[in-house]
This record gives C-alpha cells, sequence and structure tokens, in this order.
C-alpha cells in the first residue's frame, strides 16, 4: 500500500515538473528580432590630420608610408541580434549582440571591427536599467616616431578598445525624461607607444522633452576624467602625463513623421567637447597648458520604404580648434572634416517555431 502511495506522489511530481519545464521552454524559446544595416559613405580626414600638415607633408614620406589619400570612401555591415525572453512578466528583457564591419577602400588598415553586448532591463514607462560591453580589437590612429628608440623611424600607431557602459533611465514629468550614465573605457596601445595607455571614466546626464508627439528635443551633459596609467613607469617616453579632463554638451532635435517633404524623421544635433590636459611639465609644450574644442554638427534623415526596410542620409561636419601657447602645437593639432553616407536598414524576425 504505501509503495502504490509512493509511486503516486512520484508520477504527480513528474507532471508538475513536466509542466514547468514546458512553461519555462515557451518563456526562453521566444523569437529573435534582427536588424541588418548597410552603409556606404565618405570621409574627407581619415586620420584627423591638420590643414597645415596635409599642405607641409609629401605622400611618399616616412611618415606616411603607404597613405596614399588623405579621404576615402568606406563601407559598413552591421548585423544586431535582440533575444527577449519572458524572464519575468512585469517587465521587458533584452539581450542584444551587435558585430561592426568597416572598412575603407584606399586604405585597409584602418578597418575596424567591433562588437556590443548588451542586457536591457525595463520596470515600468521609461525606466530602464541598460549594462554594455564593447570592445574594438584594432584601431588605427597614425605613424609615430618611437620616443624610446634612438631612430628617425615611424611605426603604426594602433590600440584595442573597450568600454564598459552602465545607465538607468526614468520619468521626471508626463512628457519628460532623464538618463543617468557611466562608462569606463579602457585604450591599450601597441607595443612602441605603450606611453599613451589610458583609462577613462565618463559620466552622462541625458534630459528628453517631446513638445508633441512628432517634436522631441534633448540636452546631454558629460564630464570625462582620463588617466594616463603609464605615467612614469620607467620609459623615457612616459615621463609625460598625457591624462586629461573633459566636458560634454550635445543638443538634438527629432522631428518625426514630417508630411510635406515625405519623410519619417529628421534628426539635427549639435556638440561641442571641451578637453584640456593636465600636464605642467615646462619640458611638455606638446600637452603644457593645451586644451581645445571640438565642435560637431550631424543631421539625418530617415524615409520608412516599407514596414521592414527604411534608408537613411546622413551628414557630419567636425571641427576641432586647439588653442596653446605655442603656434607650432595649434597648426598640429586642429583640424576639419565631414562625412557623408547613406544607410539601408532591414529588420526581420526569426521564429523558431515558423
Amino acid at each position: 500500500m504505501g509503495s502504490i502511495s509512493l509511486i503516486k506522489i512520484l508520477i504527480f511530481v513528474f507532471f508538475i515538473n513536466l509542466n514547468f519545464t514546458q512553461e519555462l521552454l515557451n518563456r526562453l524559446i521566444v523569437p529573435i528580432d534582427y536588424q541588418l544595416n548597410f552603409s556606404t559613405g565618405y570621409d574627407s580626414n581619415l586620420f584627423l590630420f591638420s590643414n597645415d600638415f596635409q599642405s607641409n607633408k609629401v605622400v611618399g614620406s616616412q611618415i606616411l608610408d603607404d597613405i596614399k589619400f588623405y579621404d576615402s570612401d568606406y563601407y559598413k555591415i552591421n548585423v544586431k541580434l535582440v533575444y527577449s525572453p519572458v524572464i519575468s512578466y512585469q517587465g521587458e528583457t533584452n539581450f542584444i549582440l551587435k558585430v561592426q564591419n568597416k572598412i575603407y577602400r584606399t586604405f585597409h588598415k584602418k578597418n575596424t571591427f567591433s562588437t556590443n553586448l548588451k542586457f536591457e532591463k525595463k520596470f515600468s514607462s521609461y525606466n530602464w536599467l541598460k549594462v554594455s560591453y564593447y570592445f574594438s580589437p584594432h584601431n588605427y590612429l597614425k605613424r609615430y616616431k618611437d620616443l624610446d628608440l634612438y631612430s628617425e623611424d615611424y611605426f603604426d600607431c594602433t590600440y584595442s578598445n573597450s568600454k564598459l557602459f552602465l545607465s538607468y533611465s526614468f520619468p521626471i514629468t508626463r512628457y519628460t525624461w532623464s538618463r543617468l550614465t557611466w562608462s569606463s573605457s579602457k585604450l591599450y596601445y601597441n607595443k612602441h607607444f605603450t606611453e599613451f595607455d589610458t583609462h577613462a571614466n565618463n559620466f552622462k546626464c541625458y534630459f528628453s522633452y517631446r513638445l508633441d508627439k512628432n517634436l522631441n528635443y534633448s540636452m546631454n551633459i558629460g564630464y570625462e576624467s582620463g588617466n594616463n596609467i603609464s605615467f612614469e613607469d620607467g620609459l623615457q617616453s612616459t615621463e609625460i602625463n598625457r591624462s586629461y579632463e573633459s566636458k560634454f554638451l550635445k543638443i538634438s532635435r527629432s522631428h518625426y513623421n514630417i508630411n510635406s517633404i515625405n519623410i519619417n524623421k529628421l534628426y539635427v544635433s549639435c556638440s561641442i567637447d571641451l578637453r584640456n590636459y593636465i600636464s605642467e611639465s615646462l619640458y611638455d609644450p606638446l600637452h603644457n597648458g593645451r586644451y581645445h574644442f571640438d565642435y560637431q554638427l550631424y543631421v539625418s534623415i530617415r524615409k520608412r520604404i516599407k514596414s521592414s526596410f527604411s534608408t537613411n542620409l546622413f551628414f557630419k561636419l567636425r571641427k576641432r580648434q586647439t588653442i596653446s601657447e605655442f603656434e607650432w602645437v595649434q597648426d598640429l593639432k586642429s583640424f576639419n572634416k565631414f562625412e557623408m553616407g547613406v544607410k539601408f536598414t532591414f529588420n526581420g524576425v526569426y521564429d523558431i517555431y515558423r
């Protein structure tokens, strides 16, 4: 009699576990949203060379090596996957993977590949917690001399870039919401230029105001502190402190569904970044007392062709004005550039049950 009761209990537990397992699978095995982006554009100043540098350096010189053009067209492919399991019925949960590859036609050393992993959790309307990690293993800057070698040779300066990102957004009023952001980035350079290794912490506060259902204004205020971690680590090149502080302001306007010109979104942003270097060494004229204003204007126009397909035209103008008591530093570190292009976006859903 006791053995029969035990069998009934085991059968009951089995079916309970079976139902629980099936419910769990139904909540985890969900469709995956994906987005495919292809863009092509033109960059007028790949290496952020100053006008003075471009006027005085001859193509083929050692400092340029195989750089034959200062500008280039480029092609960029971006894949985004969004997995949204029903972990909790009280708010949306997203796991996002982005992979991007950017290719420059005239200078392949400048090509970049990056990945971005992001976790998002929604608690209520406009209440989001987001955590992400970005990594780009190879980025080309330009050619420099190795200050630790008694040589006139120039070497390619490359670096890896990783960034940990954390943000929380919340409503303020019916038409206004805000987002607080902290990020920590690490830049590590190749063996010839470890004196540039930097850890930076960035803090931003974002405000968004909806004037009406088709018009939105936003403001982003930020501060960044960059710590030159290799300063005074024993090499001659590390006797210079390349640490910096930066203040940032960005204002943008988004206008949706403009029927008069038949577009879905017009976005315009203006930003200014003020960076100053903290070096006070009299033997460091390149950084001592130097600061710069970095101005950027960005405009994009998006047109939805179908519900799953859209195109986007964009234009970016950038100007950096360097201030220093030495005119040669101002001429070397100031630059202008513009970028323009078009992006095509396709959105789809992969359903494992289909």
